[in-house]
């Protein structure tokens, strides 16, 4: 099981109540006090947190990424999709938290869908294995 970080465009107020209720570490920007920042300093809250990020922006954390890769910088994961209802959102998310640990999230970015069915996220988490 991964901590999550849930970015400003993630937040629902329903989703952290149920992660929290089904056992999951969850980290709320409004929560920490860093709502509204850039995507950048998000990273890197999540990572010093050593929490996977999650977010409906992709179009702002796919490059930003592959731009820390390119510099050697590390984060602990990001888990990145489209906007989703409220019971898909829970659902994934919950499967990618439970399904994912640290050494497998390290370094990844990753699209939530790959956790759409409990045997779609076994099978790509075991294609993560080294």
């Amino acid at each position: 099981m991964v901590p999550l970080y849930l970015d400003d465009c993630f937040i629902d107020k329903r989703v952290v109540r149920q992660l929290r209720a089904a056992g999951h570490s969850v980290y709320v920007t409004s929560e920490l006090g860093v709502y509204g920042q850039d995507d950048e300093p998000h990273l890197a809250n999540a990572t010093r947190l050593g929490a996977v990020l999650v977010s409906q922006n992709r179009k702002h954390f796919e490059p930003l990424h592959y731009r820390w890769e390119t510099e050697g910088r590390r984060h602990t994961g990001i888990l990145v999709t489209r906007q989703l209802p409220v019971g898909q959102k829970f659902q994934w998310v919950e499967r990618a938290g439970r399904l994912l640990t640290p050494d497998l999230a390290d370094n990844q970015l990753i699209d939530l869908a790959m956790f759409s069915t409990e045997e779609k996220g076994l099978t790509f988490v075991v294609s993560l294995a080294p």
